[in-house]
């Protein structure tokens, strides 16, 4: 018994370097019980989506649950201790400070950027959208369902900055962009939302079935659907890994050999613009109450998730930093541009 455990404890160990934003498991009681997650924090899911640290849970030994681990090492104190370790940290007074920065040029652009609500603790939900939709390719993007991946603003922001850039893209493409799905968690430093909740585990079918901050976002997705949503050729959900860039993509009989392929011509464009991303994928289906897997599963769309690294150390072998990060956003518009 001793060494089934240490051999489970040593694949649970090593999926956690290749590159997850979160490894989960559905273990049992006994098992998690009895695992080592030495510098790793463990969250368990409970009602709704909510997940708690397992300290705070009262462990059964044969019921099944379903575990989030992330590593605990990355936290710190502030921003500022962060930013002395690691590329600089986006947080929520970024992306106002930056937003602001580019109102001029949005509204040059025809473009919205609208408040659609609150957060749970009160910080505005921005969409950035066209001041009048049009028959046209539509780009949809989502930014941080999880609050501690910051590096994938850096890369939004290299996207839009060369879409606002470039009126013969714009004429062909609109965007419809919600650039920071969960601002409290931004500010926090935590995957999950003020109520701790996994917003990426919180979409329905149905809005009326979305919890918290989704109920919000989805609902004004769907009015915009309604104008557009046949010709939403690409949907892109912005994230951060452990420990390197990658797409997750459905698996090949997930719905069609199609439409894997046409994910996979988009991975592979990528891959040509992006020396990070570098056409790395992970074949995963999901959790149904992922952004993607309702784009794909309820609205027929071609949805994927962009994982970078979400904690770069400022001292890297690999020359990364705030720079290139804005510039994996210019690679993502460019290989949009390319194959579309």
């Amino acid at each position: 018994m001793k060494a089934i455990l240490i051999v489970i404890t040593l694949v649970f160990n090593i999926s956690l370097a290749l590159g997850e934003c979160v490894h989960e498991k559905t273990l049992t009681g006994h098992d998690l019980k009895s695992m080592n997650f030495a510098g790793q924090s463990v969250y368990v899911e409970t009602e709704g989506a909510i997940f708690k640290l397992v300290s705070q849970i009262e462990i059964q030994d044969s019921k099944l649950y379903k575990v989030q681990v992330t590593h605990s090492f990355k936290k710190t104190k502030s921003s500022g201790d962060y930013n002395s370790k690691y590329i600089e940290y986006y947080g929520y007074p970024r992306l106002n400070q930056y937003l602001k920065e580019k109102a001029v040029e949005l509204k040059a652009a025809g473009l919205n950027l609208r408040n659609i609500g609150k957060s749970i603790k009160g910080r505005n939900l921005y969409s950035i959208t066209p001041k009048q939709m049009k028959s046209k390719k539509t780009i949809l993007m989502f930014g941080r369902h999880h609050g501690d991946e910051g590096t994938a603003n850096w890369i939004i922001e290299g996207f839009l900055n060369e879409y606002l850039a470039n009126k013969k893209f714009r004429d062909v493409f609109q965007l419809v962009l919600y650039p920071m799905i969960n601002p409290d968690g931004a500010e926090a430093k935590t995957r999950y939302n003020a109520n701790g909740r996994d917003l990426n585990r919180s979409w329905d079918a149905n809005p009326k079935g979305d919890l918290d901050e989704i109920k919000i976002v989805h609902g004004d997705l769907r009015k915009i659907m309604k104008k557009v949503g046949k010709n939403i050729f690409i949907a892109l959900d912005m994230h951060g890994s452990f420990t390197k860039d990658f797409i997750y993509r459905v698996k090949r009989n997930y719905v069609s050999i199609d439409f894997y392929n046409l994910q996979q011509n988009y991975i592979d464009e990528l891959g040509i613009y992006d020396p990070w991303q570098a056409g790395s994928f992970q074949l995963s289906n999901g959790d149904p109450g992922m952004a993607r897997l309702v784009l794909i599963n309820h609205y027929k769309k071609n949805a994927m998730t962009h994982e970078t690294v979400k904690n770069i150390p400022k001292r890297n072998n690999d020359g990364r930093s705030k720079n290139t990060l804005i510039d994996q956003g210019i690679a993502v518009f460019k290989s949009i541009q390319s194959i579309y």
